[in-house]
């Protein structure tokens, strides 16, 4: 064996083991939501903010950079794979065998990374679980009509205090948006202390459209810190888009309290574009739970949206409806998996339980 590959071998078994006692590790620890919790605001938060601070000084996602290089390796590494097969020189099987014991050393190291940076928090406490704060608990038909209205009225309201386009789309400088968030979790930090983390902007994404055909508006990746944020998707949930990776930047793991926390947080500033995106935000969720809850109400609501929020709206749809393929649904089902597996028992339905928070925190205003 030469040099180079020994060194590359004892380097992936070195990886191997620090994955493997990491693996052990979650799993004697995963039941204990205290532990996870710990863990989770030092060493996994003290990493992400301790790479983001470093990849902020770069415009791109370094993100990005580490998938297509990971998948770059991939390919090369099935290409030499191919050729010793073919080629079949002596002493072949053991280099496959090396190869192959390589390339798991290494995905269990990615793997176990990942739940130790990221995956410990579906372990933990919710981010809202303090009643004397705010709290996820049921909520009355009464509430949930009120709030769905109320997010509705604040719909109509913005919704013409935003550039648009000839066709009346949101046409507000996506790029620019990006640039606009420094302070736009100062208030709500205020309320929720535990929010509290050092400035860092999202990052919009080379590869959008390739998320797009995936079904996903964004990603937070844990190994650098990054919150990303697809640039392709239909505007006017950009902005609460970048809100929602943020707030899992600042801790909020859960995805039903991220979409709250981004709702909050762009409501508690005075950018008319981002209040009107999460108006925008939280009238889809609330109004898809109406829908079911009590069908006369919604269409009640529903129907006294102006002209601009429903363009809006069927735009979003239509956008999505355009990328439903077997492709987005393998990656749903991935993703949903992947919750599954850290014990976040909702899955991807996750993101329609930020409704009990938003009638609570938002019921008060309304009466």
């Amino acid at each position: 064996m030469k040099r180079s590959s020994f060194i590359f071998t004892v380097l992936c078994g070195l990886l191997g083991i620090v994955g493997t006692v990491a693996l052990l590790l979650y799993t004697i620890f995963q039941n204990n939501a205290a532990f996870m919790q710990t863990w989770l605001h030092t060493v996994s938060l003290g990493w992400g903010r301790f790479c983001a601070g470093i990849c902020a000084w770069v415009p791109f996602s370094v993100a990005e950079l580490c998938w297509t290089l990971a998948i770059l390796g991939l390919l090369i590494f099935v290409v030499l794979l191919v050729r010793l097969l073919v080629l079949r020189k002596a002493g072949w099987k053991r280099s496959l065998l090396i190869r192959l014991g390589c390339l798991f050393c290494v995905g269990l190291f990615i793997s176990s990374g990942y739940t130790a940076l990221w995956g410990v928090g579906y372990r933990s406490p919710a981010f809202y679980n303090d009643p004397t704060t705010l709290i996820s608990q049921p909520i009355s038909l009464e509430d949930l009509t009120a709030v769905t209205a109320w997010f509705a009225k604040g719909a109509n309201e913005s919704a013409a205090l935003v550039v648009r386009d000839e066709n009346g789309l949101f046409a507000e400088d996506v790029t620019s948006l990006f640039s606009q968030t420094d302070a736009l979790y100062d208030s709500l930090s205020q309320e929720f202390p535990a929010l509290n983390a050092p400035v860092r902007r999202a990052k919009p994404m080379l590869y959008s459209a390739l998320m797009s055909r995936l079904g996903f508006t964004g990603f937070y990746f844990p190994f650098t810190g990054e919150a990303n944020v697809n640039i392709h998707s239909p505007a006017c949930l950009i902005p609460v888009t970048i809100a929602h990776e943020l707030a899992h930047q600042r801790g909020v793991v859960f995805e039903d309290e991220a979409n709250f926390t981004a709702v909050a947080a762009c409501l508690s500033q005075g950018s008319e574009v981002f209040r009107y995106s999460a108006y925008l935000m939280g009238y889809i969720h609330l109004s898809n739970a109406l829908f079911n809850a009590d069908r006369e109400a919604w269409q009640t609501i529903s129907s006294g949206l102006n002209e601009l929020v429903l363009t809006d709206l069927e735009d979003n749809n239509a956008f999505w409806a355009k990328y439903e393929s077997p492709v987005s649904d393998a990656a749903g089902g991935v993703y949903e998996g992947f919750l599954q597996s850290h014990g976040e028992e909702r899955g991807m339905q996750s993101y329609g339980a930020c409704v009990n928070l938003l009638v609570q925190y938002y019921r008060d205003q309304v009466i």
